[in-house]
């Protein structure tokens, strides 16, 4: 009767086993066959827009114009050059370098926003107005 028990207890044991593996088997498959279809998809949809062409970039005048905003202030590229240069003249000597370190950017980063050859981006004024402001300089 003993030895009847632990075969049925070592029965029961390899079947729990084998259902854990089967289960664990299915899982895998499930994940893998997940994993192949998000790259078929990725695939066709990269697909579908190359056949479409590339994508035109319409630009308009306001992108290539100097009065469009740089920040939620509604800060123009203008503005946003002033206050660069106020910046400049009130609290680094007019020094382009002295700036530049300031502001993380280099010197000829500094002269190219002064001059309007390249665009102010928000990240820059946002920096100049906190020095300004740690430095009690009016810039605006």
């Amino acid at each position: 009767m003993i030895e009847e028990d632990k075969v049925e207890t070592n029965e029961s044991v390899k079947t729990s086993r084998r259902w854990q593996a089967s289960s664990t088997a299915k899982l895998g498959f499930t994940v893998a066959g997940l994993g192949i279809g998000g790259m078929l998809a990725y695939l066709i949809s990269r697909n579908t827009r190359a056949a479409r062409g590339p994508a035109r970039q319409i630009e308009s005048p306001a992108r290539n114009s100097t009065d469009n905003v740089v920040d939620d202030q509604g800060t123009t590229q203008e503005e946003a050059a002033q206050i660069l240069r106020n910046l400049k003249e009130r609290g680094f000597d007019s020094s382009d370098e002295k700036l530049a370190i300031a502001l993380g950017r280099t010197a000829e980063e500094i002269r190219a926003f002064s001059s309007g050859r390249e665009i102010i981006d928000d990240d820059v004024i946002m920096k100049a107005r906190g020095l300004a402001m740690h430095r009690s300089i009016r810039v605006d």
